[in-house]
């Protein structure tokens, strides 16, 4: 057997390094099960009907800030009272944990760096306004996602590795028509797990965990974008309507407050009403 040079160590080493690089620079699928949608399609009705008081349900500064912050959205797109109220909102949303920087990643970014994430953005934020879930084609919408690229990588709103639900969230409550809210605990789990899968021994919810990396998470949410424009398409319009009329609730929120009352009605943690 042949020995190799040192040379040739020193080659084979970085080459080594470079595939590994490569591969982490690989976008890695998501493995969607169809089980959760099908069933979701299927007793539509059941998982629509109560959505929006399940939503009301998270309660407090969850829904005022919420509200708020689409409201001024309409009025007064990128205000300093439009981003004062998405900073309250992905707050009350669960993205700013109190304590120790060490200890707890989920925090917002300072509002300096917050606010000025949006106000250097405001041409490509200005342009997507119009786009629209419900009355776009499945190929113009998937375009339109993946022309949000550079948008969704310069975007600075939180201290944590993890940009995914932060950026979707954030983006939902500027384009509510277009992208929906996502989240570990139902949206990802929804998708990646059946509900066999889902809870623990002690009856609680399993962590989801996401992948690491700015490239890969983009690649989630896109994916995640894709499915719920997939899911609205198969839906019954006369309930996107009813929503609409009755709620106020736009094509992507419903998608999304389905799929949270199909994930808290399947797991058990479904709150009656009073």
């Amino acid at each position: 057997m042949k020995l190799m040079t040192d040379e040739e160590i020193v080659q084979a080493y970085y080459a080594q390094m470079e595939r590994r690089k490569q591969n982490q620079l690989k976008p890695k699928p998501m493995n969607i099960t169809s089980t959760n949608i099908d069933k979701l399609i299927e007793y539509q009705r059941d998982f629509i009907i109560g959505s929006y008081d399940q939503f009301l349900r998270f309660g407090g500064p969850c829904v005022y800030f919420h509200l708020q912050c689409l409201a001024e959205g309409e009025r007064n797109f990128l205000s300093l009272r439009h981003m004062e109220m998405l900073y309250a909102t992905l707050t009350a949303w669960g993205m700013h944990r109190m304590g120790d920087s060490e200890r707890t990643k989920t925090k917002l970014s300072e509002w300096d760096r917050f606010f000025e994430s949006f106000q250097r953005n405001k041409e490509i934020l200005g342009r997507n306004r119009v786009n629209s879930m419900l009355e776009m084609t499945s190929d113009q919408y998937a375009s339109a996602l993946r022309e949000l690229k550079a948008l969704y990588f310069d975007l600075d709103l939180t201290e944590a590795d993890s940009t995914l639900v932060v950026n979707s969230k954030a983006l939902f409550h500027l384009f509510p028509q277009f992208i929906p809210p996502i989240d570990r605990q139902y949206t990802i789990r929804f998708l990646l797990k059946r509900p066999d899968q889902w809870m623990t021994p002690d009856k609680k919810f399993k962590p989801i965990m996401l992948p690491q990396g700015k490239a890969n998470q983009f690649a989630w949410f896109v994916e995640t974008c894709n499915v719920f424009k997939g899911i609205l398409d198969r839906l019954d319009i006369s309930y996107v309507a009813e929503e609409q009329q009755k709620h106020h609730v736009t094509p992507p929120k419903l998608v999304d407050n389905a799929i949270v009352h199909y994930v808290r009605k399947l797991s058990g943690k479904v709150e009656d009403a009073d």
